[in-house]
């Protein structure tokens, strides 16, 4: 991999084409914070939720939480996510994020993989409430796991397959939720916890049927 430096940070070009995708490998090395995966294991809200495909309901296999600024409402899949006032490392690390990068947000979708059971099919992030071409900032804590991308309609581009790994933040932006899907594969190898934190902002209510 070849690495461009951004300011202080180390960042990877993933995807340029159809919307972009830059990796920062190291992002939150520096934090003055300690023991991030702990914390937010420990004090973020984490709830079960459960969806109904074809008539049957399941767990949805990770636990989740939403956090986000007053009117920032969010529904996915027919979810409608509870909205919960910030916690204030999850509202710091946010700031932190806004400061080096110069990016506005006023929610996050957290996620709890518990282990390589757990994980998120295709799908991508383009709910209306999200805007048209949505800035989505991944932070990733915990075990590496591994993101894979395909794109919705030109069959000749390939997937793209990248290892997120501790301490370290994916930025998704222009067009590419309208024309990729991603998910984060399930693995039958030994796999300890990951905290995934999905920084978004919210431009509209979702329209719930």
């Amino acid at each position: 991999m070849q690495f461009d430096m951004f300011g202080n940070q180390d960042k990877l070009t993933v995807i340029d084409h159809d919307g972009e995708a830059i990796y920062y490998p190291d992002f939150f090395s520096n934090y003055s914070q300690e023991n991030l995966f702990e914390k937010f294991k420990e004090l973020i809200a984490w709830r079960q939720d459960q969806i109904t495909l074809y008539g049957k309901t399941h767990n949805i296999p990770r636990l989740q939480a939403w956090y986000g600024d007053k009117g920032a409402e969010y529904a996915y899949s027919g979810i409608k996510m509870e909205r919960l006032d910030w916690e204030s490392n999850l509202e710091e690390i946010k700031k932190y994020i806004e400061g080096e990068l110069g990016l506005v947000f006023n929610s996050c979708l957290c996620n709890l993989y518990r282990d390589g059971k757990d994980y998120a099919a295709w799908h991508s992030d383009d709910e209306k409430e999200l805007g048209a071409t949505p800035t989505i900032a991944s932070a990733s804590f915990g075990e590496t796991r591994k993101i894979v991308f395909k794109h919705k309609s030109d069959k000749g581009v390939e997937k793209v397959e990248l290892e997120l790994e501790d301490k370290s933040l994916l930025i998704m932006s222009g067009p590419l939720q309208h024309n990729w899907k991603h998910q984060l594969n399930k693995t039958q190898k030994k796999t300890d916890a990951r905290i995934n934190l999905t920084f978004r902002h919210i431009v509209s209510r979702p329209n719930l049927r």
